[in-house]
């Protein structure tokens, strides 16, 4: 029941918001700022009903190290659809995502996406790849925040997998923090259940200490970044004791 519950609201939201989503993009063409700000509290509140009925108690750690005076790039694990349900309504001011543009397959999902800066990654194109590399950092250093994924997929196993460093060149271009983000237990919800039904549980998303790599050596700037993965997982069997 909570399945079909949680699935009806999510299509009846997206489609009944589509006379919002155009009012947006007329909107942009004047006041881009506004535009982006109203997207955001649109997608937040859209999100927070999906996690209400799909049972998502969050817990937030950490958020007071966010730097504020500057946008950043959040950098996590990867275990959900969850993950950016969770991550977006977690940090406080608006946020996008790069993201695969496989998504762009889900019927007007990705218009919303569009609204709050979302970036399509294809990794079967280098040429595109990169491109959306560059249009990332550019949004970065327009003054707004984005977060990346860099396992590349979503993730079951206890270990992490290998980070792709598309991420991390984005940060460099940039010349903005890094914040590594723990994210535990939204694969409990969905991802990990027979037949991908949906449960509640509990999520804890955490935020690490932001670490600056603008005008670093190329090699203490590889040896920082190398240790982004152990913080995360580090910080995320910690939380897996909490769950």
């Amino acid at each position: 029941m909570r399945t079909v519950i949680t699935g009806l609201f999510a299509i009846l939201g997206i489609v009944l918001c589509l006379p919002y989503h155009f009012y947006l993009k007329h909107l942009a063409k004047k006041k881009p700022e506004k535009a982006y700000e109203k997207a955001y509290r649109l997608v937040k509140g859209f999100f927070s009903g999906v996690m209400f009925f799909a049972g998502c108690r969050r817990t937030i750690i950490g958020r007071e190290k966010i730097p504020t005076d500057e946008p950043v790039l959040f950098v996590g694990n990867h275990r959900s659809y969850f993950d950016i349900l969770s991550c977006h309504n977690s940090v406080g001011f608006p946020v996008g995502f790069m993201s695969k543009d496989s998504i762009k397959k889900i019927p007007l999902l990705y218009l919303y996406m569009d609204d709050i800066g979302c970036t399509y990654l294809d990794r079967t194109d280098f040429k595109k790849g990169l491109e959306t590399i560059n249009r990332t950092a550019d949004i970065i250093q327009s003054g707004h925040s984005m977060m990346v994924f860099p396992e590349g997929t979503r993730n079951h196993g206890e270990e992490l997998l290998p980070f792709k460093d598309g991420a991390f060149k984005i940060a460099q271009k940039a010349g903005c923090p890094i914040v590594p983000v723990s994210i535990c237990g939204t694969d409990q919800i969905m991802e990990a259940n027979k037949h991908h039904m949906i449960h509640k549980h509990k999520v804890i998303i955490e935020f690490c200490d932001p670490i600056n790599i603008t005008g670093l050596k190329p090699k203490e700037r590889k040896e920082i970044l190398e240790t982004i993965p152990g913080i995360i997982q580090k910080t995320r069997l910690k939380n897996l004791k909490e769950e």
